[in-house]
């Protein structure tokens, strides 16, 4: 059997997280967040394509530890002469955020993805929101039949002239929507997107109906410590789903925790077809990755990725 084909487009980021107390944690984030997960946990049958700009600063040492993995195709990895994204993330106390970027990659060019355009699914993850462009999406959008997962993330970030990000939500969002099939999103990101804080389940339907109807099939909203909302299109009706969050008493990091959700969705949507059962395995990888911080424990390759009551559904034994 053919394995399936991914490719995952975005930014690997050079991060440096300031916890509530004071600690810091350095290590490299942004789409690794995606990538290595899968990596890991779908051994051979899937061959992951991350295509980015990545710093001449880093791109030696971010190589080293993708080449561990036999199922990463690294060609769709450019090298540029610009440093790379370094993310400051800084928590308070209540795990509110604050984050300033320094340096920016050039963002990603149509002939870079086209080689990739015949993958059987494309993730699209904005962890800089200058990641890829929406003419670029367009030409991918015409030139694929591959369905396409994106994560809307700093789509909807401004950027000050020292770096601090802001909420800014683009003026062309729905067109960015539009060349998705499926779409991901966190609560805060789907309130600054409506306008609303989105208090009732009746204006969370109406605004998840907004988004379907400009054409994806699934909207995925992550919502922490209370798990996650899926909205999906079934018979011409739209149904909702709610998956509880993983309990998790030795909570460490929630930085990349959306990334690997969206892995997580993925892989098992790969496998069964089944957007409920993809988002409780989704929500199951979020929460184990919330135990610890940066993408170390992805690269000892000892994580368990078959939780009792999904594995057997897509890990038969």
């Amino acid at each position: 059997m053919k394995p399936v084909k991914l490719i995952i487009i975005g930014t690997i980021t050079k991060d440096a997280i300031t916890f509530p107390n004071g600690k810091v944690t350095r290590s490299f984030g942004g789409i690794l967040y995606n990538v290595l997960p899968l990596a890991q946990a779908t051994q051979q049958d899937i061959i992951i394509s991350p295509v980015c700009n990545l710093g001449s600063d880093i791109y030696k040492r971010v190589i080293f530890y993708l080449k561990k993995f036999g199922n990463i195709d690294l060609s769709g990895i450019s090298m540029v002469k610009e440093k790379n994204n370094h993310v400051h993330l800084f928590y308070d106390r209540r795990w509110h955020k604050k984050e300033i970027l320094k340096n920016l990659v050039p963002k990603i060019e149509f002939h870079q993805v086209k080689p990739y355009l015949d993958s059987d699914y494309l993730l699209i993850n904005f962890i800089s929101g200058f990641d890829i462009d929406l003419d670029t999406l367009r030409k991918i959008k015409a030139k694929t039949h591959s369905p396409i997962f994106m994560d809307v993330h700093s789509l909807i970030l401004g950027i000050t002239k020292n770096g601090q990000r802001f909420f800014k939500v683009p003026d062309l969002w729905r067109e960015y929507l539009k060349m998705a099939d499926i779409v991901q999103m966190n609560f805060k990101e789907m309130q600054i997107i409506s306008g609303s804080y989105l208090k009732s389940e009746n204006d969370l339907k109406r605004f998840a109906r907004d988004i379907l109807n400009l054409g994806p099939r699934i909207l995925l909203v992550t919502c922490g410590r209370k798990g996650a909302l899926l909205y999906y299109k079934k018979s011409k009706k739209i149904i909702r789903y709610q998956t509880s969050a993983l309990k998790v008493r030795d909570f460490v990091d929630p930085t990349g925790c959306g990334d690997v959700f969206s892995s997580g969705f993925l892989l098992a949507y790969l496998k069964t077809n089944d957007p409920e059962l993809s988002c409780e395995y989704a929500n199951f990888l979020a929460g184990m990755k919330s135990r610890f911080s940066g993408i170390e424990r992805f690269l000892r390759k000892t994580l368990d990725y078959k939780p009792s009551g999904l594995s057997n559904l897509f890990f038969p034994s």
